[in-house]
């Protein structure tokens, strides 16, 4: 008996997750910070990379109910990103 290929054999997981919309904004938030950790120096890169995976790891537990608040926190994200983008940034601070 010949079994096709599953999902799994190539790599991409059986029951693909279907993201809500704010989910896949908190995801892209995640994502263009470490993009823009990869061009920063290596001792910058890793401090927003810390940064940003502490804050998202501390927010994790908001039920995906309270829009409002997950939403006041995506601009959050998205103005403190903003203010680090510029290629003179050479320094970030978690406060």
């Amino acid at each position: 008996l010949v079994k096709p290929f599953s999902h799994s054999y190539l790599g991409m997981s059986a029951a693909k997750r279907n993201y809500s919309g704010l989910q896949k904004q908190v995801l892209g938030l995640f994502r263009e910070c470490l993009r823009v950790a990869r061009t920063k120096s290596n001792e910058m890169k890793a401090s927003i990379t810390n940064i940003a995976r502490e804050e998202f790891k501390s927010k994790k537990g908001i039920p995906k109910n309270e829009i409002e608040r997950i939403e006041y926190l995506l601009r959050k994200g998205r103005k403190q990103l903003d203010r680090i983008r510029p290629s003179n940034v050479d320094g970030v601070s978690s406060s």
